[in-house]
């Protein structure tokens, strides 16, 4: 609690005082009169004469102002100081005073970005965790634990720009370069046609490479077949392999690797596991099996340790059913692992997401082939059907499951410092990085504007306290980073033409300049008012939502 007011309080604090400073410094440019600079409205709770303006800190945090000697147009201006007066200045005057408030949270978003990015924030790493067997990666090469370095001859910082990088470039061939121990290599890979929701909840095909993922998956084992050389030894689905003859495991892959480098046929290998309670077995704590290792070739592929020890990953086996689902009824059971869709193969749990979500779309059953006790099983299952609110959109949106989850267990991904020290460099990437969030919200706002976008997505103070919180609880970086994205909102916010916004304002003067004459008291009045209403319902949409996300979550 402490923590969010503490962070409400710097954040809209300095917002607001830049945005003030905007319109401040441009008026004592211009030889302007500044009668009253406030943060905050109505009653005054610290005031300050300082030559000619006052200086005040008001009740109402919620924004601020400046007071310009001749801004009301009921009240008259003295003769003497005529010349200072906002109403009897140049029209071009005038628009840049008003402008340079919004202007000001434009260039303090560019400033922050330039300290972010100075600085260094935390980005998720370009190190793979994890790589489905039989996937487009694997069959390309692509191996947990390979550091993307290049795609195409660009040099890659960071998984997001991985991500930025392939999505305009589905269906074509591209060349990664990756670190693999003390190697550097090529891997030549065609980029897939992913279907994501945007950022506006829409549904996109994009690029994307299928089968990887920053986030490492623990080497949890999946064992289909009680006569398996794994089985009998005494290893069970959901186990977690943490070492071979002392050798850390950290990932499944490196099973395989590990079993490859010390295999002799006939020769027992030591594998330490731990293993974790469920509804059958109580927790056991590290412990050992002996595994006679069987005569093979010189090299055990991942899709080898099953063939040969009955090891498989774990992602693709049963570990829970939902009561009354569709997976229950149809015969599909606890330990299952699935080893086909239809008649295409598998290699992730997303996979077989996909499936049942296409599957239950056309009304048609899904087909899974599973091994149970070492045999082969064919079920078909009715999806069922199940209806959920899109939380950007707000509209109902279908979505089929079979009530199932599996055993994969993955951990955060690898994280890196991401920072630019050239200041060319640096520059253009904060403007890069203000100037999309800038577009990404204008396309928000007219999306919201024709009811593509749910109002329940605004947020009021409530939810600026919390994020500003939160934010700052996360560290300075993240803070400085949500500060920025605010900034831009206030940038677009105060353009709306709305009268009693800046926007309003420039709207008048842009109205002056076409007809020649300023626009008449009694419209502005009219304006204002209108202005003023609709700003009031907005807040009052915004506290419902903030006071309806208090109560429902």
């Amino acid at each position: 609690m402490l923590t969010s007011i503490v962070g409400v309080v710097i954040l809209l604090g300095g917002l607001i005082f830049f945005h003030e400073l905007g319109h401040y410094t441009v008026a004592k440019i211009f030889g302007v009169k500044v009668e009253v600079f406030s943060l905050g409205f109505g009653k005054k709770i610290f005031s300050r004469q300082m030559g000619e303006t006052q200086y005040c800190l008001s009740i109402i945090p919620f924004g601020g102002y400046v007071k310009l000697m001749g801004d009301d147009p009921y009240k008259g201006v003295p003769a003497s100081e005529a010349e200072r007066a906002f109403c009897t200045q140049q029209l071009y005057k005038r628009f840049c005073i008003v402008a340079a408030g919004p202007t000001s949270n434009l260039l303090l978003a560019y400033v922050l970005f330039t300290v972010v990015f100075f600085a260094g924030q935390p980005m998720v790493a370009t190190r793979i965790g994890n790589v489905a067997i039989h996937s487009p990666s694997w069959e390309a090469g692509l191996r947990a634990k390979d550091n993307i370095l290049e795609i195409n001859g660009k040099k890659i910082s960071h998984w997001i720009e991985i991500e930025d990088t392939l999505r305009p470039l589905a269906g074509q061939k591209v060349d990664l370069k990756i670190e693999r121990g003390s190697q550097e290599l090529r891997v030549p890979i065609e980029v897939s046609k992913v279907h994501l929701k945007n950022a506006y909840g829409e549904d996109e095909e994009t690029g994307g490479i299928k089968g990887m993922t920053p986030n490492p998956s623990e080497p949890v084992v999946g064992i289909s077949d009680p006569n398996s050389v794994a089985y009998i030894a005494g290893l069970r689905t959901g186990d977690t392999i943490t070492k071979i003859e002392n050798k850390p495991i950290l990932v499944f892959e490196d099973i395989a690797d590990t079993l490859s480098s010390l295999w002799v046929d006939n020769k027992p290998i030591i594998i330490s596991y731990k293993r974790k309670p469920n509804l059958e077995i109580k927790e056991v704590p590290e412990q050992t099996v002996s595994l006679n290792l069987p005569k093979q070739s010189k090299v055990v592929s991942l899709f080898g340790v099953g063939t040969l020890l009955g090891i498989y990953p774990s992602e693709l086996f049963v570990r829970q059913l939902s009561a009354g689902s569709p997976a229950e009824k149809g015969g599909l059971k606890v330990g299952d692992r699935i080893e086909k869709l239809g008649d295409g193969t598998v290699y992730n749990f997303e996979g077989i997401v996909d499936y049942i979500q296409a599957q239950g779309s056309q009304g048609q059953e899904a087909k899974l082939t599973i091994e149970r006790d070492g045999k082969l099983v064919i079920l078909n299952l009715k999806p069922s059907e199940t209806s959920q609110e899109d939380p950007i959109s707000g509209k109902k949106i279908k979505k089929y499951m079979i009530g199932l989850s599996p055993w994969a267990i993955y951990h955060e991904p690898d994280y890196t410092v991401f920072k630019i020290r050239e200041p060319i460099a640096l520059v253009k990437h904060a403007f890069h990085e203000t100037n999309e969030l800038a577009r990404k919200m204008v396309i928000s706002l007219v999306k919201l504007a024709t009811g593509k976008i749910s109002a329940k997505n605004l947020g009021g103070p409530v939810l600026i306290a919390s994020v500003a919180g939160k934010s700052l609880d996360a560290g300075i970086i993240p803070f400085l980073q949500m500060m920025a994205l605010i900034s831009i909102n206030l940038f677009l916010l105060n353009l709306f033409p709305i009268p009693v916004l800046d926007g309003g304002h420039l709207l008048f003067f842009i109205l002056e300049a076409i007809k020649g004459k300023p626009v008449s008291i009694k419209t502005m009045e009219v304006a204002n008012q209108i202005g003023m209403v609709f700003i009031l319902m907005l807040v009052g949409l915004t506290l419902f939502n903030d006071v309806t996300r208090i109560i429902l979550h």
